[in-house]
């Protein structure tokens, strides 16, 4: 604990943020590359279907985006309460909060698992689903939704394995549930020709493997050792648990909103075709991002630290190397799908004219991601000081400053302004961030002036 305390309060920050961040970023790039490659085996693996079930994919992500938010939000409201009751050294309060996150992760399951198969066709339509893609969208998305119960677990028992500090088991049983998945897609699509279901049954296995996983971790790796006498409803744990974890839904959730417009926008310009592409345009551009979510993981926590420690030019500095380290690992990335645009696109699909329809979309959509990574580390530099009200905003800012682009560059441009939109929308973003995070640190320095007046005054008395 000493040497954690020193490399988080004053060793290398270099050293500090890549001990912190290298877990989340390598479990982030497992779980996304699964992603990816279950795109390929869809579009690959559908033969002269794989056009529409990569669409279908497309569709079904924002649907399969609101589960992931039910996910988050009953995971990072637990994980808040339980982190306090670690702190307070309160044993009571960490059972109280681990049994009534396990019982609010199956009540939501089954909640989403009812609603879900009862409106699902009507869910999809309204998310974009048209007339050729919405069979194979339903197909994939009935396991998912049936098997959800699952996800929310997976998700609610990770935040327990991260509340203790273990980032390395969560990030090996990522490593496992998504090589597994990887595994069953080609034995589900290619040797059994289960098609889009494969692909959605191989990720509910995977993620009964993840609970099984976690729950042995509860039992036999945890020092909690848990029991299942601590699963009783308890009001004052479980409103709390809800209460911070509403927001998280509500953020994530607002990511849904962005996708339903720009697939309207999508489907108003184009076809399935452009459905697809936009997914992968999608995927691609998650696994670029994610290393730079991966550093502002690891940047959290530092940052809260030496805040919390009145290391004020230490909070400076960490902002500066995670916003470096955030645009640069994503300018790399960035620039190397770039290169090798084509050929990241033939994986997922065979058709020589959209495939450089897929280029030009890409390289105009995502040409400003170097400033979506500083919009990200802003954002959670907020976060990390405590600002929710501006941490919210501009966690939200991305989402909705490309709906009033959309609602103007297509008009006139077409399906390529859908493309066009994205960097437009992103760079008004990041200028807003910015805008943000240089008045927070005029506030820090104020704060550091008065901290420091403090300091002599006490010191002056004490003489």
């Amino acid at each position: 604990m000493v040497d954690k305390h020193v490399l988080m309060g004053s060793g290398s920050i270099n050293k500090a943020l890549a001990w912190l961040a290298a877990p989340a970023i390598i479990g982030l790039v497992i779980q996304t590359l699964y992603g990816l490659v279950d795109s390929i085996f869809v579009g690959q693996g559908l033969g002269d279907d794989g056009v529409i079930g990569l669409a279908a994919l497309a569709i079904a992500f924002p649907v399969s985006h609101v589960l992931l938010s039910v996910a988050a939000g009953v995971g990072v409201g637990g994980s808040s309460y339980i982190s306090r009751g670690f702190g307070a050294s309160d044993s009571e309060r960490v059972k109280k909060g681990i049994g009534n996150m396990v019982i609010m992760a199956i009540l939501a399951g089954i909640v989403c698992t009812i609603l879900g198969l009862t409106f699902l066709d009507p869910v999809l339509k309204i998310f974009g689903a048209t007339e050729t893609n919405l069979p194979f969208a339903h197909d994939y998305m009935y396991w998912i939704i049936l098997g959800c119960t699952f996800q929310i677990l997976t998700v609610t028992l990770n935040a327990i394995v991260m509340a203790e500090g273990n980032s390395f088991y969560s990030m090996g049983m990522y490593t496992i549930s998504s090589v597994t998945n990887i595994i069953l897609d080609y034995v589900f699509i290619f040797e059994f020709g289960w098609g889009i279901q494969g692909a959605a049954i191989a990720t509910i296995i995977s993620q009964m493997l993840s609970v099984c996983i976690l729950i042995f971790y509860m039992y036999k790796v945890s020092k909690l050792k848990f029991d299942l006498k601590w699963i009783r409803f308890d009001k004052t744990a479980f409103w709390e648990i809800g209460k911070v974890g509403v927001s998280e839904f509500l953020r994530e959730g607002a990511l849904v909103i962005m996708f339903i417009i720009v697939i309207w926008n999508v489907n108003k310009y184009g076809d399935d075709s452009a459905i697809a592409v936009y997914g992968l345009i999608n995927r691609i551009f998650g696994f670029v991002i994610i290393p730079a979510m991966g550093v502002v993981q690891g940047m959290i926590p530092l940052t809260g630290f030496n805040y919390g420690s009145k290391n004020y030019d230490r909070v400076r500095k960490i902002l500066k190397t995670a916003s470096i380290w955030a645009v640069a690992i994503s300018f790399v990335l960035g620039a190397l799908t770039y290169i090798f645009t084509a050929e990241l696109f033939s994986l997922f699909i065979t058709d020589t004219s959209l495939i450089d329809e897929a280029v030009i979309a890409y390289w105009i959509a995502d040409l400003s991601i170097p400033v979506v990574a500083f919009q990200i580390v802003g954002s959670a530099f907020m976060q990390a000081l405590g600002k929710a009200r501006a941490s919210f905003i501009l966690a939200l800012i991305r989402q909705f400053s490309i709906v009033p682009v959309l609602a103007v560059i297509p008009y006139f441009m077409g399906l390529m302004g859908v493309w066009v939109a994205f960097p437009i929308a992103d760079v008004i973003a990041t200028a807003i961030t910015l805008w943000f995070v240089l008045n927070q640190l005029k506030s820090l320095k104020k704060e550091e002036k008065l901290h420091e007046k403090y300091a002599q005054e006490t010191a002056a008395v004490t003489s």
